[in-house]
């Protein structure tokens, strides 16, 4: 039993080859992938559909296993929940290259109180500007 596989077990649901294809591309996964990026990679395993994969991944977000983040053009971006907390950090986009970056040391102020039965699923702070590779590269240009 390959990882992707035995997390969705462990998370008490189903897997099946689709979940646990696309689960396993976006643990191997260096940045964020989109669902095109997520399809890609899934050309090198076979032939998958689209509208299959759209779907396993929105299974993985629902199911905690993998959370999405807000990339250019308001396109969906995936990526491995590393931590049975909630996903609570901002992220960075860079406007040069599109990368989307983690940043787990940039936690967003919760308010010390929310009114009477609201209740937080995720929080969203998304950063924009240019990342340290392409900042390098424009100074050296």
């Amino acid at each position: 039993m390959d990882i992707a596989e035995q997390l969705i077990q462990n998370a008490g649901k189903r897997s099946t080859p689709v979940r646990s294809a696309v689960l396993g591309v976006l643990l191997n996964a260096e940045d964020v992938l989109s669902h095109s990026e997520v399809l890609e990679h899934l050309q090198q395993l076979g032939a998958f559909d689209r509208v299959t994969v759209y779907r396993a991944l929105d299974w993985l977000v629902t199911q905690g296993l993998v959370h999405k983040v807000a990339g250019a053009g308001r396109a969906w971006r995936f990526q491995v929940t590393r931590s049975e907390s909630m996903h609570r950090h901002a992220h960075f986009q860079c406007h040069h290259c599109h990368k989307v970056f983690c940043l787990p040391e940039v936690q967003p102020v919760l308010p010390k109180e929310l009114p009477s039965n609201f209740s937080i699923d995720s929080i969203e702070l998304n950063i924009k500007g240019i990342c340290a590779d392409c900042g390098r590269a424009m100074m050296s240009q």
